[in-house]
């Protein structure tokens, strides 16, 4: 009996992580959004994580994890904001619940977004893409890539920034045709 309570508390813990590793970048840009200043966000989350793992018994697998964890969030924020009310530059709670509201919503379009992104990066040329990906994903500097491809700096900041300006303009064309934003 102790194996198998031993075993269900492995895949609970198993699926817990799993599914914070997940939303981890997502839950912390929700609450970095309600709270103004970075250090207080982190503290607010290493709470929130507290509370998902201590209450993840009681979360309906048939819902989704994000949302739970934006609800136990707004919560901790709330009791956050309460601790130290007599800090003027802190949000109203008002304020607080209408940019939860917004951030639920920015945050639930995100795959969305990834998705469209990876469209509209495959409609560029493979030059393009090359150039994005080194200065992204590569530890080489802008200095050393231009350099190998025989371009300037300034010329390959310049086709950065229009690249971008591109890859932001299609996935917002993408949204605006399926009635989202």
């Amino acid at each position: 009996m102790s194996t198998s309570t031993s075993s269900s508390d492995q895949n609970s813990r198993g699926m817990f992580t799993s599914l914070l590793n997940q939303e981890r970048l997502r839950i912390f840009g929700y609450i970095r959004a309600l709270v103004p200043n970075n250090s207080d966000a982190e503290d607010v989350y290493q709470h929130v994580c507290l509370t998902l793992w201590n209450k993840f018994s009681e979360f309906d697998q048939e819902r989704d994890f994000f949302s739970w964890a934006c609800g136990i969030a707004f919560f901790t924020v709330c009791n956050f904001r309460r601790s130290v009310q007599r800090d003027r530059h802190f949000y109203s709670q008002e304020l607080i619940e209408t940019m939860s509201m917004e951030r639920m919503q920015h945050l639930g379009n995100h795959n969305i977004r990834l998705e469209l992104l990876r469209d509209c990066f495959d409609r560029l040329g493979s030059d393009d893409q090359e150039l994005l990906l080194q200065a992204t994903f590569e530890k080489q500097s802008i200095k050393e890539f231009a350099e190998k491809a025989g371009k300037t700096v300034q010329t390959l900041y310049n086709r950065l920034s229009a690249l971008r300006r591109e890859l932001a303009q299609c996935i917002m064309r993408k949204l605006k045709n399926e009635g989202q934003s």
